[in-house]
């Protein structure tokens, strides 16, 4: 019987073997994921001994004379009703070396294919006269495999074009019309240019599109490639050096051409190395420069209006990321990465209080938005970007964009972008984030919006929409999905939120600033930075990591990506803790009732979300956790200045020094002192929600002081 799951195949007719896998990028990245049709032959193998659930067992491969240590991961994909295995080796593993040497051929085709696939979408495969494979044999003890090769000695031919993107001016018309692109080899100085020395990199059937007097004006597929020649006689009166290289390419006119305004923007975000598009937006000076199948498709959707030869029109296969194994974490790695990320802002001089990393990976899990508030200079936006740092996400590869907000922001534009006069969708700088993050190879990397002070303008006015989209997560297969938000006659294709894209703001409350809306505080978890402490050196003097060896330790977003939309993706597993959490909502929900701040189902399901993920990782106790979304979900919707205000900052008072609320009257009319009980069970540590305490209390006291409190101004 043969047995076929992608790229994973078995003959039960040969002895001994587990499974035979097809080498794709994934060897070389991290390990292999193992389909639920071999489940079974891997339990075999392992003598029936199962990994538990969210757990990694260490196994050994052999290799001839050699052995190398992995983990196999079991895994619950709840949101897929199954569970996964995966075999994962350490990133600096020597496997990865040895499985790179051994298949050098195949890891070099896939390599150069990933670049491409942002654009093509061609699933990155060898094609199957050349496919390469890793069997798996059992041995005589569980969880020790012998690894055995199917190699193809035969080279992989490039089957994709390169583009290019040749600069002419006033020889357009007569190279044009020869057929030809001419460059000599060196200058008047007798010292040869990069733009020149191009020409001998193009091969037979490349693309090139033809840049003349600002627009691009025609687009060839070369025919014969390089090969040296004197000038032609069209260029007779051009001052170059009499020899150069010589390319016979078949001219395509652009009709209508395509104005280079209409291109430049867009162009300029790809930051081709050495491309035709300089820093300013401007091209370049020089000849022929490297382009790629991503600058032809935004080049193509741009002009519309423009028919375009069939050669240019790069084939699209099946979706990009049916191809892509993603990379699943299971509970002890997080735990693990987590630490490394807080050992790496603290290794960079900087010093959180206790529990605030945590607290800030949960919130960020559980929800893709959260609000950091407290006083300027406290490091907010620094938590941001060192945590993204630690990710591998920097501004140098595009992964973190600090935003600033302006006073005058009053719509979406400002962010995702507007039409000119002219009609040019002009993309925002949040559009570019969203664009990149969601290319197919990407996928996989986390990315960091930062809106720095982001009350300085109403945020409804500017950000409503991207909360609208927030609430249409919804699971496609095992991706999170959303509604579009930029759409396709604004930058060629539909572009939702994508799952691996998080969003940070920053805010200080005071006289030149704007409070939010139940509608935000509803969306976002707040977590206030108020509590310093000037004097903690700690980590000052420990040996700093550098941004080189941090970046590209984390590749996956998953770390981060929600594992849940709805309360019914995890209640089965998770019963007792979102029925003990939903019975002390409901006690908080009747305090809040009267003054119409209660929470709805939203709020609900986002607390439980964050008591669930702590759970799973041990992060903190329960008591903790809870504490943390009271503070962040809760007192931030309590504002006013009457008795009934107090009577609830009362109520919630005792609740959270773990007390009854049925002899909140008592306090509220002063017969008896809220403030002496608070620092009498604070001075014995006897407090269930200490932080939210601490919070209430102050806000009472503003209260009591200038007859109006809130959250933000205590």
């Amino acid at each position: 019987m043969i047995k076929k799951n992608r790229s994973w195949w078995k003959d039960d007719s040969i002895p001994n073997l587990i499974g035979r896998k097809q080498i794709d990028w994934s060897i070389f990245e991290y390990g292999t994921h193992i389909p639920m049709d071999f489940h079974e032959d891997f339990n075999v193998a392992n003598q029936n001994i199962e990994v538990p659930l969210g757990k990694s067992q260490r196994v050994l491969l052999v290799i001839e004379e050699d052995q190398f240590e992995c983990n196999l991961s079991r895994i619950d994909q709840r949101k897929q009703n199954r569970e996964a295995l995966q075999i994962r080796y350490d990133s600096n593993s020597e496997l990865k070396d040895y499985l790179i040497t051994k298949f050098i051929s195949t890891y070099n085709y896939l390599f150069n294919k990933r670049s491409q696939a942002a654009s093509t979408k061609n699933p990155i495969t060898v094609p199957e006269q050349f496919a390469e494979y890793l069997e798996f044999y059992l041995t005589d003890k569980p969880f020790v495999y012998e690894l055995k090769f199917i190699t193809n000695d035969n080279p992989i031919p490039e089957d994709q074009p390169s583009i290019w993107w040749v600069c002419q001016g006033t020889s357009y018309n007569a190279q044009k019309q020869e057929g030809v692109l001419w460059a000599p080899l060196k200058n008047v100085g007798g010292k040869t240019e990069y733009h020149w020395e191009t020409m001998k990199d193009v091969k037979v059937n490349d693309i090139v599109l033809h840049y003349s007097n600002m627009a691009l004006r025609a687009v060839s597929q070369v025919k014969v490639a390089a090969v040296e020649k004197p000038k032609p006689s069209s260029l007779s009166g051009q001052q170059w050096d009499e020899t150069g290289r010589l390319v016979v390419t078949e001219y395509h006119e652009l009709i209508p051409p395509i104005p280079f305004e209409a291109i430049t923007q867009d162009l300029l975000q790809l930051h081709i190395t050495k491309g035709p598009i300089n820093k300013k937006g401007g091209v370049n000076q020089g000849y022929l420069f490297s382009f790629t199948s991503q600058g032809l498709s935004i080049v193509q959707n741009k002009s519309k209006d423009t028919p375009w030869p069939e050669f240019t029109l790069l084939s699209e296969a099946d979706e990009f990321e049916q191809d892509i194994e993603l990379v699943n974490l299971n509970d002890e790695e997080i735990r693990s990465q987590l630490q490394s990320v807080k050992d790496y802002i603290q290794q960079q001089g900087f010093t959180y209080p206790e529990l605030l990393i945590e607290n800030f990976y949960l919130s960020l899990k559980s929800k893709p938005f959260v609000i950091l508030a407290g006083i300027s200079g406290t490091g907010k936006t620094k938590l941001i970007q060192k945590f993204a740092e630690a990710l591998g996400a920097t501004e140098a590869n595009g992964q973190f964009t600090l935003i600033p907000v302006r006073p005058d922001w009053n719509d979406p534009s400002d962010l995702i972008g507007y039409k000119d006069l002219s009609g040019i969708f002009r993309r925002g700088k949040l559009t570019y984030v969203l664009e990149e993050a969601s290319a197919p190879e990407n996928q996989q990397k986390p990315y960091f919006v930062c809106l720095d002070e982001m009350n300085l303008a109403r945020v409804e006015h500017y950000f409503s929409d991207l909360l609208s989209i927030l609430e249409t997560q919804r699971w496609q297969e095992d991706r999170i999905e959303t509604d579009t938000l930029v759409t396709e006659d604004q930058v060629g294709r539909k572009i939702g939120i994508p799952q691996n894209v998080f969003f940070i703001g920053t805010v200080n409350m005071d006289e030149t600033t704007h409070p939010f809306s139940k509608k935000v505080l509803d969306r976002a978890n707040t977590i206030e930075f108020n509590h310093i402490e000037l004097d903690n050196f700690k980590g000052l003097e420990d040996v700093v990591v550098s941004n080189e060896e941090i970046e590209g330790m984390y590749p996956s977003a998953n770390l981060l990506t929600s594992n849940y939309l709805q309360l019914k993706d995890a209640y089965e597993q998770y019963k007792d803790i979102i029925q003990s959490s939903v019975n002390l909502l409901v006690k908080i929900n009747t305090i809040l009732e009267s003054i119409y701040a209660q929470v709805g189902f939203r709020v609900r399901d986002s607390i439980c979300f964050y008591l669930i993920y702590n759970e799973r990782f041990s992060l903190m106790t329960n008591d903790e956790a809870m504490d943390m979304q009271i503070m962040q979900k809760i007192l931030p919707r309590i504002q006013g200045n009457n008795s009934l205000v107090k009577k609830v900052i009362i109520e919630l008072l005792l609740l959270s020094l773990g007390g009854s609320t049925s002899n909140s009257r008592e306090y509220v009319d002063g017969e008896r002192d809220i403030e002496q009980l608070w620092a009498q069970q604070m001075s014995a540590n006897n407090v269930k929600y200490p932080q939210s305490a601490r919070k209430l209390i102050y806000m009472l006291r503003r209260l009591d002081h200038d007859g109006f409190t809130s959250f933000w101004v205590s």
